[in-house]
């Protein structure tokens, strides 16, 4: 148990010196992050990504994914899955035969 909340802490502490040591990088070639967030060039190419986004999902994506949700996973993965599971809330555990029974 030990072991795998270590390995968990190593992964978040590896990212935190990742991004320090890219904050380092930034600094050194003389990048300054306020200007280059708040300039018209960048606000302008993130709207343009998020309006193409909107886009493409509206005009291509939403039908397919939309049937895929309801049709596919909704009536053949997730209502069985919890039917099953509230199935076995009703099973009685002491009435099932015990490993001695046979």
């Amino acid at each position: 148990m030990k072991k795998n909340r270590m390995a968990g802490n190593r992964g978040f502490i590896k990212t935190i010196i990742i991004i320090v040591i890219a904050l380092l990088a930034i600094s050194y070639y003389g990048l300054n992050l306020r200007s280059l967030a708040d300039s018209p060039t960048t606000k302008d190419n993130f709207s343009y990504v998020a309006s193409t986004t909107v886009n493409v999902w509206n005009k291509y994506l939403s039908k397919p994914a939309t049937y895929v949700w309801n049709q596919i996973f909704l009536h053949l993965i997730w209502e069985p899955a919890m039917g099953k599971l509230r199935n076995m809330d009703h099973v009685d555990l002491q009435s099932t035969s015990s490993p001695g029974s046979y």
